[in-house]
């Protein structure tokens, strides 16, 4: 025990202290005690410790040796073939074919950008022949920054140096700041120089590559270096049997490299709907996206979906990838593959189009431009977009569009442009403004009123195209009147017309978000939510005044999609606003049975109003038919075509019109909508509406499949 080595002085001390303070405490007691109690504390810590250490090397040996291997362990991520696509009668639209890729896996012993393995770039640039167009421009100026002295620093000033500095932080890292700058600034020509500048005579004694020798192995390095922890990168792909067999013979001598059973996408319709489609990103992440898929865990040298359908159903197409682990050969340091998990290959998706009826429709298009292009009178028409569509579902079956090339040298295959390319639309608007008028009270169902031109002060005078005389509403459809929709447009406004006064529109402001509130309910300037990527939405006007109300009530003021054109007449047709799609399911591999997703129906919003004015814009369409004014050969199909079409003027310094039709059949239970758009179309008045003719051999063609 210890013993209080202060208790008879303090004893001393306290002598002339009251009778408590001289009572003599047992500190000697209470030091012990304490004592007795922290190493008590201890013990149990101790016996709680080695218990668990016990428990852990005993009973969860085996657990925690598994996580162990697991932490430390490395493995390879192979991409398994994704799935296909199909068309809806089964027709193989983008599929895949077995090829053979030369890889690249770093051996344990090889760092980044190393000599040895600029050696080794070098020598498989020069004995597979790999060219320098294999790398981009821009990935010529990142050649320029590993091969300067100073990874291009010298590029910026002295103060852009301070400047840059100063705006780092623990987030922003000096490199991300002068990067960019530092590329902008590299030209053809600095590459072209760097390239020759000698070795001094201390790398050539060291062995070291040229600039020269680093150019041509430059292209080959950029696909090494892509290589990660998790993924080979592919170096040569679909290589030939010659390259193959070359390298199986030479291994040793290119150590990390071998070949590898793979697949590329293959289209058994050439470049019909390729845009549509989309395309596979093989040569690894992009920039813009790469943070996105790093979360998403995959590779920096992984394929993906980077537009159209592909991107749109990545999550479906990839598939589960293959993981082989890791391991080393002692002596030569190469990496050796053994899987763990076997890869699973990507859905296959079955899509609403008719392949077979597209192909007839892209003829189509391009015979009708071939057959113009010696017409002074379309001068300018070299392209041309037609969609059908399921009004009540939103199946697209076709959609096709057609660029021709300069001086008639063939065609360029622009389905895309339904989509992302808008068109002044012209009357065809019209449908949604009388329907706007009559459900607001503009006008009455059966008003007749006198379409003749009308004249404001210090205006020029506005007009249909010819003057009608008295005309009712449906008439105003079947005629296409400018002048009865201007008279909607007026008294929405709060106007009312007094021929050679001023145009006095109170209410125009509020008037012209009551349009766009009427045109967004049928798919007019809003997107059309269709299952890609990205998509157009018009394009809105800018001049917000009398006038151009007027303008926009004819169609001459704002711009949309063939697409949103699409889903207006599919509107007008059904009462309400569905998403347009090209997915229809979503099935296992050769499994017809397994469907994983089906996309059916998806209804955006029912047409707010009173469905008996829907009905009197309808019969404006039938009437355009029966009459003639939509085309004579809709009429002799008999097929109960409802329709109308539209020209819009795009100058006003000479005659240059867009031309368009849309409409749907039967019309009384629709089961197909339909649009073409020709933009740049005439030149000249006395010309016919392009887009008829082309609709009416696309419905023909469309009836012989489809009765």
């Amino acid at each position: 025990m210890l013993k209080n080595p202060f208790r008879e002085i303090d004893q001393k001390n306290r002598k002339n202290s009251s009778d408590l303070l001289k009572k003599q405490f047992d500190f000697f007691k209470i030091v012990n005690q304490r004592a007795n109690i922290v190493i008590a504390c201890i013990a149990v810590c101790f016996l709680i410790l080695g218990m668990r250490l016990t428990y852990i090397q005993i009973f969860e040996n085996e657990s925690y040796t598994m996580k162990l291997e697991a932490y430390t362990r490395k493995n390879q991520v192979v991409t398994p073939p994704r799935g296909e696509m199909y068309d809806r009668n089964g027709n193989l639209l983008v599929g895949n074919d077995d090829v053979l890729n030369i890889t690249y896996y770093p051996p344990n012993y090889v760092d980044s950008y190393s000599e040895e393995k600029w050696q080794l770039a070098y020598d498989f640039a020069v004995e597979f022949d790999i060219g320098s167009e294999e790398a981009s421009f821009r990935e010529w100026q990142d050649y320029y920054l590993q091969v300067s002295e100073d990874y291009g620093n010298s590029l910026l000033s002295e103060q852009e140096m301070q400047d840059a500095i100063a705006k780092t932080s623990d987030t922003v890292s000096l490199e991300s700041i002068i990067y960019p700058i530092k590329i902008s600034r590299i030209t053809q020509e600095m590459i072209d120089e760097i390239k020759e500048v000698p070795l001094t005579a201390e790398e050539r004694e060291a062995g070291y590559l040229s600039n020269e020798q680093k150019y041509i192995a430059w292209p080959v390095m950029l696909k090494m270096e892509k290589a990660t922890e998790q993924n080979s990168s592919i170096i040569v792909e679909d290589a030939s049997t010659e390259d193959v067999s070359y390298l199986i013979e030479h291994k040793v001598d290119f150590p990390g490299f071998d070949v590898q059973a793979d697949w590329k996408r293959t289209y058994p319709y050439g470049s019909t709907l390729r845009d549509v489609f989309g395309t596979v990103a093989t040569n690894g992440l992009e920039e813009e996206t790469m943070d996105y898929y790093l979360a998403k865990g995959y590779a920096l040298n992984e394929r993906f979906g980077s537009s159209g359908l592909e991107e749109q159903y990545e999550n479906y197409l990839k598939g589960e990838n293959t993981i082989n682990e890791i391991t080393y050969d002692e002596e030569s340091g190469i990496a050796i593959m053994t899987p763990i998990q076997e890869g699973k290959k990507g859905y296959d998706l079955q899509l609403t189009i008719d392949i077979d009826l597209q192909q007839k429709v892209d003829q189509i298009i391009q015979d009708v431009l071939t057959e113009e292009e010696d017409n002074e009178y379309r001068k300018y028409f070299d392209e041309a977009f037609v969609i059908l569509m399921d009004p009540n579902t939103g199946e697209i079956l076709v959609m096709s569009g057609q660029q021709q090339l300069e001086d008639g040298e063939g065609f360029m295959p622009y389905a895309s442009g339904n989509y992302l390319q808008n068109n002044m639309p012209g009357s065809i608007v019209k449908l949604a403004t009388l329907y706007m008028g009559l459900n607001e009270g503009a006008v009455s169902p059966g008003e007749i009123i006198l379409d003749a031109p009308i004249c404001f002060k210090d205006t020029a005078c506005k007009a249909s195209a010819t003057n009608k005389g008295l005309i009712n509403d449906i008439e105003a459809i079947a005629q296409s009147s400018n002048v009865y929709m201007f008279h909607i447009a007026i008294r929405m406004a709060g106007g009312v017309y007094v021929p050679n006064a001023p145009l006095y529109l109170p209410l125009f402001e509020d008037t012209y978000d009551t349009y766009r509130k009427y045109y967004s309910m049928f798919g007019l300037g809003v997107p059309t939510q269709i299952d890609l990527p990205f998509e157009e939405s018009g394009v809105a006007g800018t001049n917000d005044n009398e006038v151009s109300l007027l303008d926009y009530s004819i169609g001459q003021y704002e711009s949309y999609t063939p697409l949103q054109l699409a889903q207006y007449v599919s509107t007008v047709a059904t009462g309400r606003k569905v998403k347009p799609h090209f997915l229809k399911e979503v099935r296992e591999v050769n499994s017809e049975e397994s469907v994983v997703y089906q996309y059916g129906t998806q209804v955006i919003s029912n047409l707010y109003g009173n469905e008996e004015y829907l009905d009197r814009v309808r019969e404006g369409m039938i009437e355009c038919v029966n009459t003639g004014f939509c085309g004579t050969r809709f009429r002799s199909m008999n097929k109960d075509i409802a329709a109308k079409t539209g020209t819009a003027e795009l100058t006003n310094a000479y005659i240059r019109t867009n031309s368009s039709v849309v409409g749907f059949a039967p019309a009384d239970n629709p089961t197909i909508a339909f649009v073409c758009v020709a933009p740049d179309s005439n030149n000249d008045r006395s010309q016919s509406n392009i887009a008829v003719t082309i609709m009416e051999r696309v419905l023909e063609e469309y009836y012989k499949t489809y009765e």
